[in-house]
């Protein structure tokens, strides 16, 4: 059988590289422990079902969606906490070449989906951990009464938000925008389409019911028995 000669270099060039350790560091006392997570056949479809609904999975690239769904898949799928997985066998998990595979799961580990638990030697498989996405807690307002609410916000009640949302981490402003996605997602299944403005209007209300207290709440909008 002929061998592409310009491929096998390909693989070998991220084999070199990954046994160089050109990667993200992982702890160098080798942690092999397993911690059990055996699911239910329905507890993983459920959590199969809600990384596919999950905004963050949602915006990564189809060939890092596959890697990531296939770690889920050996990892909580086969009831293991960790995954061990030579490049070459990532590989043929998706269908690339070595030095492809290699940078998506360094992707993976940048982005925070990954962990690399054992960092792969020569002659040494590494170990990787699945970040599994946490499900989104939702308002039990359609996004248009969230627009409808704010807009009886007057332009002192705008400032202030406006300064309270710039106070926010980077890692709160991700999870408020990941929510605002899912929200309006949820209602676009159903057919309905977004006016305009609605995606900015759900972010400042969201974050106006995360920074201010319910008593504050109540007394500004009396009438509002539900957020």
């Amino acid at each position: 059988m002929a061998i592409d000669k310009e491929t096998e270099a390909f693989d070998e060039e991220a084999l070199a590289r990954e046994f160089e350790g050109a990667e993200d560091t992982a702890p160098e006392d080798d942690v092999l422990e397993q911690v059990s997570t055996l699911l239910s056949p329905m507890d993983y479809i459920k959590t199969l079902h809600q990384t596919l609904d999950h905004p963050t999975f949602r915006q990564l690239p189809a060939h890092q969606q596959i890697l990531y769904l296939q770690f889920l898949r050996h990892g909580q799928g086969e009831g293991k906490s960790r995954v061990r997985a030579t490049i070459a066998q990532m590989a043929q998990w998706i269908g690339r070449t070595s030095k492809n595979v290699f940078q998506t799961r360094k992707q993976l580990v940048k982005a925070g989906l990954l962990r690399m638990t054992v960092k792969p030697r020569q002659f040494s498989t590494g170990q990787f951990e699945v970040k599994l996405l946490q499900p989104l807690v939702g308002s039990q307002l359609s996004p248009m009464e969230m627009a409808h609410r704010l807009d009886q916000f007057t332009a002192e009640d705008l400032v202030v938000l406006d300064q309270q949302i710039r106070t926010m981490d980077a890692k709160g402003r991700r999870e408020l925008h990941e929510e605002v996605e899912q929200t309006c997602l949820d209602l676009q299944k159903s057919g309905f389409v977004l006016p305009d403005g609605t995606r900015e209007k759900v972010f400042q209300y969201l974050a106006y019911i995360r920074l201010t207290g319910k008593w504050r709440i109540h007394s500004r909008f009396p009438d509002w028995t539900d957020y």
